[in-house]
């Protein structure tokens, strides 16, 4: 959703779709391998997995923002990782507070059952709980099972894409250079 709002923008801006096209950023498999490691401990089920993998994750986008660190937005989007790290890390679990979700229409039955590694209902014991996922996103029919409760590293994170997305579509990037052992003397 981020990335198609800030297409718009960028176009309703002057940017083009061939300057997205033509960004380089630097070390970008790091972001498929850490969404890989991300996904499998959230799909096992089991919280100490859930919990490396984010922190895995983490270090290899933070590998990966530091590699783009000029792009405009990487700052932000390093911070919303770092914030969601932090709250995981400290936690075992993304904290969910009841009353966001009610707000949003989200149900929490797989906190209470405990089938959901990734999250955990947010209660007195919960640390960093400004961190946690607190703020609810309620959609309109037809779109109410987009709904969803997010973080502020949530939204950090959503800010620093659309800034690299809409200024990538404003300027014109140079095509990236081939290795030096494949250019021509």
């Amino acid at each position: 959703m981020v990335i198609v709002v800030s297409c718009v923008v960028g176009t309703l801006r002057g940017g083009t779709m061939n300057n997205l096209s033509r960004l380089h950023l630097a070390g970008w498999p790091l972001v498929f391998v850490a969404l890989a490691v991300q996904a499998s401990g959230s799909f096992s089920g089991v919280r100490a997995l859930y919990v490396t993998g984010m922190v895995v994750s983490s270090l290899l986008v933070t590998v990966f923002v530091v590699r783009n660190r000029l792009l405009p937005g990487m700052a932000l989007v390093a911070l919303g990782f770092l914030l969601n790290a932090l709250v995981v890390a400290a936690n075992g679990a993304m904290p969910v507070t009841q009353e966001a979700a009610d707000r949003a229409g989200v149900s929490t039955v797989g906190l209470y059952r405990n089938t959901d590694a990734k999250h955990e209902l947010a209660d007195g014991d919960t640390l960093l709980l400004p961190l946690a996922d607190v703020i609810a996103v309620p959609l309109p029919a037809p779109l109410e099972r987009g709904s969803n409760v997010v973080s502020i590293g949530d939204v950090v994170l959503a800010a620093g894409i659309g800034v690299l997305v809409v200024n990538a579509m404003l300027r014109p990037h140079p095509a990236p250079r081939p290795p030096a052992h494949l250019r021509r003397s």
